[in-house]
Parts: structure tokens; sequence; C-alpha cells
């Protein structure tokens, strides 16, 4: 069933939307954790993770490639406040670009496995209404899961597995970096 450019846009913006609320919600219950627990606080709950780099770095390219665990904005917060990564921009744009990158990784693993038996099982028992979405929406699902909660590496893993030429897959997916950048402004202006 063919699905008309104006159904896509309306799915994008609804998505977007709730991607918007998800921030919202994120950005008021780091303001509230912030006014319960005092910086030193902070600093001994979490202290000696924040400090430890390569373990934060870990476990954000873990998340990113398995499904985001952790939300993304998480380890924004993180660059914003340690600056361990440099500058707030710098380290926002490093966070984007593994985060873009383990897209990649999961797109590449979804093409390499799709006509396996085991994936094919996978498919028939657990994939079918995601492969719906593709079907429907195609490159929108891509834009609308590089900028909003939707997982991601799912939809990056799905797009290999279903077919999705890597063209369309590349380009859509450079919304994730522009999702970064906007949420990240959006966290530095609520931090202030």
């Amino acid at each position: 069933m063919e699905i008309s450019k104006r159904e896509k846009r309306i799915f994008l913006i609804r998505q977007l939307l709730k991607g918007f609320l998800f921030l919202a919600v994120l950005v008021s219950l780091f303001l509230v954790f912030e006014k319960m627990f005092p910086a030193d606080e902070r600093e001994a709950l979490f202290g000696t993770i924040y400090d430890n780099i390569g373990l934060v770095i870990t476990i954000f390219v873990l998340s990113e490639i398995f499904f985001g665990i952790i939300p993304p904005e998480v380890f924004m917060l993180w660059a914003l406040r340690t600056g361990h990564l440099g500058g707030f921009l710098s380290g926002i744009g490093m966070l984007a670009a593994i985060s873009y990158l383990a897209g990649a990784f999961n797109y590449n693993v979804g093409r390499s496995i799709r006509n396996t038996a085991f994936f094919t099982k996978i498919r028939r028992m657990w994939l079918k209404k995601s492969l719906i979405l593709f079907e429907r929406f195609g490159g929108y699902l891509i834009v609308v899961a590089s900028v909003t909660p939707l997982p991601f590496a799912g939809i990056a893993l799905l797009s290999g597995a279903g077919n999705v030429k890597a063209k369309t897959y590349y380009l859509n997916s450079i919304w994730r970096i522009v999702r970064y950048f906007v949420y990240a402004f959006v966290l530095y202006e609520t931090s202030l």
C-alpha cells in the first residue's frame, strides 16, 4: 500500500513532537535533580565515574550500539558539566560522531545478517511490525529515529536488514548529528 507524502510528513511531525516532549521531560528531571542534590553531593555520587573518561566513552559507545540503553542526553550533560572532552561544542561533536558511526556499524551489521537463517527467523517472529513501518515510511523512519528517542541503533540495524539503500541511510542519518547539537543547545541553555 503506497503512502502519500502528506502522511509521511504527518508521521514525521508527530514523532518530532514526541521527541521534544521527551526532551522537555528530561530537562525537567535534570533541573529537579540539580535542585535536590547540591553539586558536592552529586560529585560524591558520580565523581569516580564522571572523572573516568575512558569508562564514560565506553559506556556511551556500547549504549549507542546496543539500542540506546542510556539516553544520549545524559552524556551531553556529562560533557557540559565536566569539560573532559574539551570545549562543549567539540565534546558534543565527538559524541555525535560516535553516535553516527555506531549507527553506520549497526546498518552494516544489518546488511550482513539480512539473508541468514537466524535473522529470517527473527524477522518472522518479532520484526513484522517494524519492517511494515519501513515499507510505509522508508527514509522518514530513519530521520525520525535520528532526531527522536526512537532507538536509533535498532532502526539502523533494521535499515540494513530491510535493504534500505546505503545512500538513503547515510544521508538521512546525518540528522543524528543535527539532533545532538540542537539538544545540546537546549541542555546548555537550561543549565545556565
